[in-house]
């Protein structure tokens, strides 16, 4: 894991950045979970909006927006040098980690043209392979028994988008610590960039490889009560067995999913995550990604698009971060 250099002028895109020499030992956060604070007894009225917004405004909106997309992309494409981590993590299931890691995937193959790998590592036969068009049966384990260097073609399945992915474990428990740090390093001599789809089990056998090798974490939650209170567990387990710094570089998504049970108030996820994390990034509720079946970044909304946009600009900031030169 890399230490990152200090953080660039620019605060990407309305993500909340934590100060330069954050400090890991930081007093309790408020949980996700309480209440919103009431508004003042007196608050002063709104003023009213102009019926017609003057045409100078939209035009304004609209460079704005040419801007910000521009200044996505620079940071999407920002310069790598050597090989770059990510591991996508969830305590619980359902929170929309393969989809997350499947969309910035085929984000980042796509604009920054170069060879981008997600991983399977989870203990269960994961999602990840069935989301994809698979050209092999072979995946980690068979990967990580050779421990030489291999046809990589063997083992990993291409998609249009440009990202391969390498299935988990053909059985449970099979996936050992080493196996994980051993299929990585394969992986490392194609791939510069290596998404996780990480188990849902912070104690499971290659999770330690997970984050010990890990540049950068990705916390996927969804915005009812279960999913942010096992999210905030989940940033509280990082800080207590040594991995706060990751934690604390981390970003969280907030997946819509259908039906979702006792919602917690937007913006106080918003604040809490954003007050515990580098950034937050809602990903909007997607039909394409509901259905959970073959993946295809063209069938994506243009909403669910413009989020994965913006963590994938998110993730390019560190990358930016990281390949500054150290100033004494």
């Amino acid at each position: 894991m890399r230490n990152a250099a200090p953080a660039p002028p620019l605060a990407p895109f309305g993500a909340r950045v934590l100060p330069s020499s954050p400090s890991l030992h930081h007093a309790p956060h408020p949980s996700p979970l309480a209440a919103p604070a009431p508004a003042p007894a007196h608050a002063p009225a709104p003023a009213p909006a102009p019926a017609h917004a003057p045409r100078r405004s939209v035009l304004e909106r609209l460079r704005s927006g040419e801007r910000r997309g521009r200044e996505q992309l620079r940071l999407i494409r920002s310069p790598l040098h050597g090989s770059w981590r990510i591991a996508v993590l969830s305590a619980k299931g359902g929170s929309g980690k393969t989809s997350v890691v499947l969309a910035l995937g085929a984000m980042l193959a796509a604009e920054r043209g170069e060879p981008v790998v997600a991983v399977d590592s989870g203990s269960h036969a994961g999602s990840l392979a069935r989301r994809v068009r698979h050209r092999t049966t072979a995946g980690i384990t068979g990967l990580a028994a050779a421990r030489h260097l291999v046809d990589l073609d063997r083992y990993v399945s291409p998609t249009p988008s440009g990202l391969a992915v390498l299935a988990g474990p053909d059985r449970p428990g099979t996936l050992s610590d080493a196996g994980y740090r051993a299929a990585l390093e394969l992986l490392a001599q194609r791939y510069p960039i290596a998404l996780t789809d990480s188990c849902t089990g912070l104690l499971e056998a290659p999770m330690h490889g997970v984050l010990d090798l890990a540049d950068q974490l990705i916390l996927a939650t969804t915005p009812g009560v279960d999913g942010a209170g096992s999210a905030a567990a989940t940033l509280d387990w990082l800080h207590a067995h040594g991995y706060g710094e990751l934690a604390e570089r981390s970003i969280t998504v907030v997946s819509a999913v259908r039906g979702t049970t006792r919602p917690v108030d937007p913006a106080g996820l918003r604040a809490y995550f954003g007050a515990r994390c580098r950034g937050v990034v809602e990903l909007p509720f997607d039909d394409h990604l509901a259905a959970g079946a073959e993946f295809d970044p063209c069938r994506l909304g243009h909403r669910t698009g413009a989020a994965v946009r913006e963590l994938a600009a998110l993730v390019g900031a560190d990358l930016w971060r990281a390949g500054r030169p150290t100033v004494w």
